[in-house]
């Protein structure tokens, strides 16, 4: 999957800031795009909240989780609530893998091939230290226990917000390129390192899982919502702010994404957030999507 990297770091008031400094691994391809372009806006900012939901298609205890996610607390919240599913670990391995041991018999085997791991998800899972599905982390925080989301989100979306986001999406149906321009602007001074990592997920994805207690225990029309797909700059993102950075300073940054062939545009988004690298406090998040 190609990818190119881009970065733009501007001054929308007294001030600079410039960020020179790219953590992760050597990216090829590096390029700068000067067509990124967000008209001035002073409306209000509210805070949203980001749920970061770990899951597998052989994780026979996950379906209630994501449902409870997807259909009560999405509809609860709509827009203010932003989610991503990760499909991570020995629970959403391919069985077509010798490797892969959560595995049913046959001929149910057969039914789990479709891979929905990637690079991030895989770091992420590891990261948080997820030993058994489902899990939740809500705005960096992990929260075990699904019963549990709900109230951890209320409070989260009380808190006041510390910076606005922006997403322009392009897609060209020719070579299936999303390119992404994200805006950030925060609205506080801020003394920390901020990274930006922006993803993309896929929603509505019709395939097998596994569900415990439930007739057929191997459901073929499942739907798969928000599922992390690919990272569009590292797994963990790139630092937009540091030491000191300006009330009303904006930095830009842009990215392109090659969709792989079985995705479908159509239902993908772009996910952009920006956390606190100490405390991995996710202080802004946004949706949009690719088409």
């Amino acid at each position: 999957m190609k990818k190119i990297f881009f970065a733009i770091g501007f001054v929308a008031a007294a001030g600079f800031y410039a960020c020179d400094k790219i953590d992760g691994p050597t990216r090829e391809n590096i390029s700068v795009d000067t067509t990124c372009h967000f008209d001035a806006d002073n409306s209000g900012t509210f805070k949203k909240t980001l749920i970061t939901e770990f899951t597998g298609h052989l994780c026979g205890n996950c379906p209630p989780a994501s449902i409870y996610l997807s259909d009560t607390l999405k509809q609860k919240y709509g827009d203010s609530l932003v989610i991503i599913s990760v499909h991570a670990d020995f629970f959403a391995c391919p069985c077509s893998e010798a490797s892969c041991n959560s595995c049913p018999g046959e001929p149910e085997k057969s039914y789990y091939l479709t891979d929905f791991r990637c690079e991030a998800g895989n770091e992420w899972y590891t990261y948080y230290g997820i030993a058994a599905n489902p899990k939740g982390v809500v705005d960096g925080v992990r929260i075990p226990s699904y019963q549990s989301w709900g109230g951890e989100i209320a409070n989260r979306l009380l808190v006041p917000a510390e910076a606005r986001i922006k997403i322009l999406n392009t897609y060209s149906e020719t070579n299936r390129n999303v390119r992404t321009c994200v805006e950030t602007k925060f609205l506080n001074n801020m003394a920390e390192v901020y990274k930006l990592l922006v993803v993309l997920t896929e929603d509505n994805i019709v395939d097998y899982q596994e569900w415990y207690n439930h007739n057929p225990v191997h459901v073929p029309d499942y739907v798969h919502h928000h599922v992390l797909r690919s990272s569009f700059n590292t797994s963990f993102g790139v630092p937009i702010a540091s030491d000191t950075t300006n009330a009303n300073v904006s930095i830009t940054n842009g990215y392109n994404l090659t969709l792989d062939p079985s995705w479908n545009a159509d239902n993908c988004y772009v996910v952009a957030f920006v956390y606190n690298e100490a405390t991995k406090e996710v202080i802004q998040v946004e949706e949009a999507k690719v088409k």
